[in-house]
C-alpha cells in the first residue's frame, strides 16, 4: 500500500472512530438517518426548512377551511406513508392499495380516526396537524429522528419510533371534539334510518328485535349455552366478521380456518361479573344477546367504549368506532 493510500484509510478510520466515540448508537442511526433525510429534501425540496423544533418538514399545506384542531380533539384521517423512494409502506385508501394490489377484504379502508394530545402519534406529526383544519391536506417528511411517540395504539403508527424516514401524504377530513357525543349523535341517526327504531337497551346500545318468539320457546335459564349466529358490521356497511359461511364467502372474508357454528355464549342477563368472565365477546354483543330468547334475530349497534374501544381491532375494525351486529339465537336443542 501506498503511503498516500496508507494516510486516506488512517485518516477514514480515525473520523469513523470519532464519530463512533461521541454518540450512542441510538443517536449515531438518527445521525445517519437525518443525514440522508436532508440530502433528499435539498434534491426534491431544496430550500425546505424543519417546522420549528420540530424536525419535521411541510413539502405541501392547505390549511383548510373546517373546524380547528385543539388539543385532545379527535381527527378524521386518510394517509399514505411512503419510504423517500417513493414506495408505499402503508394506507387507507383503498382504491390506492388495489392500484398498488395490495388491497384485502378483510381489513379496513376509510378514516382513521386519532386523538391529538394523547401521546399516540409522533409529537411532530401532531404539532403540525395542530396547525391544520377539516378539509386540510399536507405532505410531511418525517426523519427517525422526530417520529417517536409514547404510546403505540393506532395501526398507522403501530410502534413507538419508525425505524425509516417516511414521508406522509395526510388529509383531515373532519375534527371533532367530543368523540362520544358524535357517536351517539350518529348511531340514533342511523339506527332510525335503517330500523324505524331508536330504543336503547344501555347507555350506548340500540336494539331491536327483528323476530319474536317468546311464546313459541322456553325461557333461557341463567348459566346456560346458547349457539349465536351474527353477522358484524361498521356503520359504512362493511361486513368484519360473521360464523355464517356463505356470508363470509360472499364479503370474502372466508378463512379456511375459521369457525362456522354457531358461537357459544354462557347466557347471564343479570349476572354481569359471570358474563364478562365466563364470555369472550365485548360488552355490546353481549349485552345485546342477553335481551334475546331462542329463536329470535336482533339488530344492535352500539359505541365503541361497548366494542374495542380507542384502539379498535386490528385490521378490520379501527379506533373509536360503533359497531352494528345481526343476531340470532338457535333454537333450543
Amino acid at each position: 500500500m501506498s503511503i498516500h493510500k496508507s494516510i486516506l484509510a488512517t485518516l477514514f478510520l480515525a473520523g469513523v472512530l470519532a464519530v463512533s466515540c461521541a454518540v450512542t448508537p441510538e443517536e449515531d442511526t438518527y445521525y445517519s438517518s437525518d443525514r440522508v433525510m436532508k440530502a433528499w429534501i435539498n434534491v426534491n425540496y431544496p430550500g425546505a426548512k424543519t417546522f420549528g423544533d420540530t424536525g419535521a418538514y411541510i413539502l405541501e399545506m392547505e390549511q383548510g377551511n373546517g373546524p380547528t384542531v385543539s388539543d385532545s380533539s379527535y381527527v378524521w384521517a386518510h394517509y399514505t406513508k411512503r419510504a423517500l423512494d417513493q414506495t408505499v409502506t402503508s394506507t387507507n385508501i383503498r382504491q390506492l392499495a388495489e392500484q398498488l394490489g395490495n388491497y384485502t377484504a378483510t381489513a379496513y379502508y376509510g378514516s382513521d380516526i386519532w386523538r391529538v394530545d394523547q401521546g399516540y402519534l409522533p409529537d411532530a406529526l401532531e404539532t403540525v396537524i395542530k396547525t391544520m383544519r377539516g378539509g386540510g391536506r399536507a405532505k410531511i417528511a418525517l426523519p427517525v429522528s422526530a417520529s417517536s411517540h409514547s404510546n403505540a395504539i393506532y395501526t398507522a403508527f403501530s410502534s413507538t419510533s419508525e425505524a425509516d424516514n417516511l414521508v406522509i401524504d395526510l388529509a383531515i377530513d373532519t375534527v371533532v371534539v367530543d368523540i362520544y357525543d358524535y357517536q351517539e349523535r350518529t348511531m340514533k341517526a342511523w339506527f332510525q334510518e335503517h330500523f324505524a327504531c331508536s330504543d336503547t337497551v344501555v347507555e350506548g346500545l340500540y336494539f331491536k328485535k327483528l323476530e319474536k318468539k317468546e311464546a313459541e320457546s322456553d325461557t333461557i335459564s341463567e348459566g346456560t349455552s346458547v349457539n349465536v349466529r351474527y353477522i358484524g358490521r361498521l356503520l359504512d356497511g362493511s361486513v368484519f366478521d360473521t360464523n355464517i359461511e356463505d356470508t363470509a364467502k360472499f364479503y370474502r372474508i372466508w378463512k379456511s380456518d375459521g369457525s362456522y357454528s354457531g358461537l357459544s355464549i354462557n347466557y347471564y342477563k343479570s349476572d354481569e361479573s359471570k358474563r364478562s368472565s365466563e364470555n369472550s365477546v365485548v360488552e355490546g354483543f353481549g349485552t345485546a344477546v342477553m335481551q334475546m330468547n331462542y329463536g329470535e334475530t336482533a339488530v344492535a349497534v352500539f359505541n365503541s367504549k361497548l366494542g374495542y374501544g380507542e384502539k379498535g381491532s386490528n385490521p378490520a375494525i379501527p379506533e373509536y368506532a360503533p359497531l352494528f351486529f345481526w343476531l340470532y339465537i338457535e333454537p333450543k336443542e
